[in-house]
């Protein structure tokens, strides 16, 4: 499953973008992405510490799934309680850059299982796990994405010789 944000989806960020001389805009939305994505500090990229979670806080209260959860957790017990990751979640998230006006720089990320971990249909062990919905990523890290947009839009005023 794919996830796209889009500049739309971001109210605040087009409320700044819009007071931005012409010539930056798509240098500050470049920057506001980049800050959002982040690195292993903050942002999307950032997978919280590792923390055992007890197979059984974990289980689904619907009785049916919670026995097919059992199922795996028995088969793989050998795996439990070991730090497996693959960052491939953290690795996926990618600016990407399409010709469509306000929509021209985009978040993708193409990781299996984002939508488990990170999306709307989180899992309870997930979130047991301390990993964050994207959507709440976003919003707390906003203001810190507009002033990087700003930084960026300083710089290249100044290397046009207008500040």
């Amino acid at each position: 499953m794919q996830v796209k944000i889009t500049s739309r989806g971001i109210p605040e960020a087009i409320e700044y973008i819009k007071s931005v001389p012409r010539g930056a805009k798509i240098t500050a939305m470049r920057a506001i992405i980049t800050y959002i994505i982040g690195n292993e500090q903050h942002g999307l990229k950032h997978e919280p510490a590792y923390r055992y979670v007890s197979p059984f806080q974990s289980y689904s209260m619907d009785p049916v799934k919670a026995a097919r959860q059992r199922g795996w957790i028995f088969t793989h017990l050998d795996q439990i309680g070991q730090d497996n990751r693959t960052h491939e979640i953290a690795n996926g998230w990618q600016m990407t850059e399409s010709n469509s006006d306000w929509s021209r720089v985009n978040v993708t990320n193409d990781a299996d299982g984002l939508q488990w971990v990170m999306g709307d249909g989180q899992s309870r062990h997930s979130a047991a796990a301390g990993w964050r919905k994207w959507r709440d990523i976003i919003e707390t890290n906003l203001a810190g994405a507009i002033q990087a947009g700003q930084r960026a839009v300083d710089a290249w005023l100044s290397s046009k010789g207008r500040v």
